[in-house]
């Protein structure tokens, strides 16, 4: 008996995002060793001078934007007119980590947020809520006691 093969086959889709009225496109999954470089200069980005962040960014960008996204992001980053600001790019940057690393940016809370979990089926405000026993349309007579 022959079984098929494993398919680690994904798909993918077009990654894309917009500053003001332009349209960038990234490319839409990172080979291994280049989703570990760009990860690795996006890391690094507050350990560098100044002068150097912007040509850290450029760089990290270079390596995931499709070529004419690139050029656009890299003519706008000196644009006068229409400029992608440092905190801009910054917040691609984190944008595209987090969705090249599947993982959220920020590490989750350990604190409950008071809504019911769908998994354990309570909370941390269950006890604060009355149990009703009887229907609340339930009225006492005095021949019912």
């Amino acid at each position: 008996m022959t079984t098929a093969p494993r398919d680690f086959t994904r798909k993918r889709e077009r990654l894309t995002f917009r500053i003001d009225d332009d349209l960038f496109e990234a490319t839409p999954a990172l080979p291994g060793e280049v989703l570990v470089e760009f990860a690795k200069r996006f890391s690094d980005i507050d350990t560098v001078a100044l002068d150097q962040k912007l040509d850290v960014v450029k760089d990290a960008l270079g390596l995931v934007l499709l070529p004419d996204s690139h050029a656009l992001f890299a003519k706008r980053f000196s644009d006068l007119e229409n400029p992608i600001e440092y905190e801009q790019a910054s917040e691609v940057m984190s944008w595209l980590m987090e969705v090249y690393g599947r993982r959220p940016t920020q590490p989750s809370s350990p604190s409950s947020t008071g809504q019911p979990s769908p998994a354990s089926g309570t909370s941390s405000t269950d006890a604060a809520q009355p149990q009703v026993s009887i229907p609340a349309t339930f009225q006492p007579t005095a021949s019912s006691t």
